[in-house]
């Protein structure tokens, strides 16, 4: 996920700087890319190697193929120098297949007490990524401090992609007034 964020903080940065500039932050997302599609293949690797690993993970190992192969083509559309919607795309689809493969198992595994892996509540048809936030702190104890923005205290809040980009695109500006 910080890749996909790192390459759409690079796709909304690239009118603020130069082409050539671009092209290596490209460069260097798409050989993260490849670091984590290597990682993808030594866990397929590590899985086949375990006793009857080929037979008893055999959606689990064709699911991480799908997942590497998805991998494979964002490496490819971002060593072109693309950081646009296809290669977000690609890097989501990834996300979303990994997801995938650790929804919740409403009768498996885990747990200790009275009833040791009798398994939770959850259904299979959430994936990771949407129960991720949905719990409640009944401890939690917020305060409030009173500490306001000397500036910019007023309007909209921006998301955390384009406040990355705007803070790029501003520094760089102020560096090229300075020469």
């Amino acid at each position: 996920m910080n890749l996909r964020e790192e390459t759409r903080v690079a796709e909304q940065a690239k009118p603020a700087i130069k082409a050539e500039e671009h092209a290596k932050q490209s460069t260097q997302l798409s050989e993260t890319q490849h670091k984590l599609g290597e990682r993808i293949d030594n866990v397929v690797d590590r899985i086949r190697s375990l006793e009857n690993g080929e037979e008893e993970f055999a959606k689990e190992i064709n699911l991480l193929r799908q997942v590497g192969t998805v991998m494979l083509d964002a490496k490819s559309i971002l060593s072109s120098g693309d950081t646009g919607k296809p290669a977000i795309a690609a890097e989501t689809e990834a996300i979303e297949l990994l997801l995938k493969s650790k929804r919740i198992n409403p009768k498996g595994g885990g747990g200790g007490g009275a009833d040791p892996g009798g398994g939770g509540s959850g259904t299979t048809n959430d994936s990771a990524l949407t129960l991720i936030g949905s719990g409640v702190n009944e401890k939690e104890n917020r305060e409030e401090h009173g500490v306001s923005q000397t500036t910019g205290d007023s309007g909209p809040k921006l998301p955390e992609e384009f406040r990355t980009g705007l803070d790029e695109y501003f520094n760089r500006l102020e560096k090229s007034g300075k020469k």
